[in-house]
């Protein structure tokens, strides 16, 4: 199975990226997941650069998320204030602007048993629509 998630709007690339990184903060803090597990969802170095030239807030945050590890196993007693800091970011690189118009999709591709289908999920006016075509 694989989702593809498509955003065409940069603002709200900013702000889907700042929104899976206040989860996973929220996951960390709740012990759901450790800070190892947040890096292989969103914090990882070979985005950062990119990501700081592109987007510099939440490149920024990207960037003290992969160090959660390290303040994880040096300085423990941090690591509330680490994930405040980056939440903080996080907060101030939201923007989705005054539309709120839809520039997220998502299509999710599933292969069972020989059968393979293709969900899109969009959203048309205030109403969800959703696609089933099978591929």
């Amino acid at each position: 199975m694989k989702l593809e998630i498509k955003i065409d709007e940069k603002s709200y690339i900013e702000s889907y990226l700042s929104m899976v990184s206040l989860g996973a903060l929220e996951c960390i803090d709740k012990g759901i997941i450790s800070c190892e597990e947040a890096m292989k969802i969103i914090y990882f170095p070979g985005m950062i650069e990119k990501l700081e030239e592109l987007f510099p807030g939440i490149g920024e945050a990207i960037h003290l998320g992969t160090e959660l590890e390290d303040v994880v196993s040096i300085i423990p007693e941090k690591l509330k204030a680490s994930i405040e800091q980056i939440r903080a970011i996080n907060y101030t690189s939201i923007k989705l602007g005054e539309k709120r118009e839809q520039h997220v999709f998502y299509s999710l591709n599933e292969e069972q048993k020989g059968w393979s289908g293709i969900y899109r999920w969009e959203a048309v006016g205030k109403d969800q629509k959703q696609n089933n075509d099978p591929a």
